[in-house]
């Protein structure tokens, strides 16, 4: 997703755009987050041992969650009590992600991506872009 519209959406919110280091534990609570929702829908399809990794990733979630939520400013809208939609735990990784990686380096996950591609494949990543109208 494109930067500006992430920060509309902040401004738009009257949220506080945070910097890197603060935008990578919201990132990591997300990722706690979207474990939570998914062990919701498939714990029964999962191993012993897959359940307990996600489990795992959802308890630091919450810990990355309380450090952030320990930063002056920082108002947390938390929804952990709604942790069914696994389609907003991704969709929140993806958005906070992003604002990681613009924090940190002005650029996009997404830009980021397409030169990895670019570097791996040459004159053939050309072909994987996609207008959409």
């Amino acid at each position: 997703m494109d930067i500006r519209t992430i920060q509309n959406y902040y401004q738009a919110r009257g949220l506080q755009w945070p910097d890197a280091k603060d935008a990578l534990w919201f990132f990591l609570s997300e990722v706690g987050e979207l474990a939570e929702a998914y062990l919701v829908h498939h714990e029964l399809e999962l191993s012993d041992e897959e359940v307990e990794m996600l489990q795992t990733f959802a308890n630091e979630g919450f810990h990355a969650d309380e450090i952030v939520s320990r930063v002056e400013g920082w108002v947390r809208n938390n929804d952990r009590v709604k942790k069914e939609d696994i389609r907003k735990e991704v969709a929140d990784c993806e958005m906070m992600l992003a604002v990681f990686m613009y924090s940190l380096t002005r650029t996009s996950p997404d830009d980021a991506l397409l030169q990895k591609m670019k570097e791996k494949l040459g004159d053939k990543a050309d072909a994987l872009t996609v207008d959409v109208d």
